[in-house]
């Protein structure tokens, strides 16, 4: 196969990888569209699941053709407070209401309801739990996810060329290693301190999945690299450092993250 074909079919899958983790986290929002309801015609709504502390981006929208009314009920997160009500403003043919701002990691439960002559439909038919982060700044962000994505991209690239025989890029293992390193472990860590006021929150001092699955990957790919390095069965250990990454990649990201514990007031890791 020609060196260009391989990096494109690369990219593909890491798109692919991307596209799946962000779709199928807790942070992904809840939606749907043609969403029939009693005595009024279809709608289609968007309830956010992750908010930024002092942001514009906690407004859950129905949007719908006709007037309607409609309201939220709202809570937060693992507590014994009874639901608040707050009222959804139509303009535009959008119902709308923005949630009250929490500390970074709080987390709030809300259900939202319209009310048509035929009574109250509630959407989504479930609770919707929304986390709150504080705002990172892009020149940590955007570093930090294209050190992640250059790694799925080259640990695809030098997977199919070991499980094939073909020849491995030169500086492929190394330079995978250095994007997780500078992905995973700074700007990672970086990220989360902006957004959640706690650098590290995996193995030994807590249970943060996306932490931890991190430093599985890491383990492994320093394994990888030393067998690439000593030319010692490099093969083996590259194709079982991929298959690790591509399994913790099909869990969904932000699992088991950090929590505002409200009762005791800190932030906590490892609930669902």
């Amino acid at each position: 196969m020609k060196k260009p074909l391989l990096w494109v079919v690369s990219f593909v899958v890491t798109l692919g990888f991307a596209l799946f983790q962000r779709m199928t986290g807790p942070t992904y929002p809840v939606r749907s569209s043609g969403v029939e309801v009693p005595g009024a015609a279809a709608v289609s709504y968007r309830f956010p699941r992750s908010c930024t502390t002092g942001g514009d981006d906690c407004v859950p929208r129905v949007t719908s053709a006709a007037p309607a009314e409609g309201y939220l009920l709202w809570k937060r997160y693992r507590t014994g407070d009874e639901p608040q009500v707050l009222p959804m403003a139509y303009e535009a043919g959008r119902l709308t209401a923005r949630l009250p701002d929490q500390p970074p990691a709080g987390k709030l439960e809300y259900r939202v309801f319209l009310r048509t002559q035929a009574g109250e439909t509630e959407l989504a038919k479930a609770p919707v739990v929304t986390r709150f982060k504080g705002a990172v700044p892009h020149f940590i962000l955007i570093p930090h996810i294209l050190m992640m994505f250059l790694f799925m991209l080259f640990s695809v690239r030098i997977f199919v060329s070991a499980a094939w025989n073909l020849p491995q890029p030169r500086f492929a293992v190394p330079l995978n290693v250095a994007f997780l390193a500078l992905g995973g472990f700074l700007f990672g860590p970086l990220t989360q301190k902006y957004a959640f006021g706690q650098l590290w929150t995996g193995f030994p001092f807590g249970y943060d999945l996306t932490d931890n699955k991190t430093l599985v990957m890491m383990i492994f790919w320093l394994a990888g690299l030393a067998a690439f390095l000593k030319e010692k069965k490099p093969r083996f250990w590259l194709i079982t450092a991929f298959i690790v990454t591509a399994a913790i990649y099909l869990v969904p990201h932000s699992m088991f993250g950090s929590e505002l514990d409200y009762g005791k007031g800190e932030v906590v890791t490892g609930r669902k």
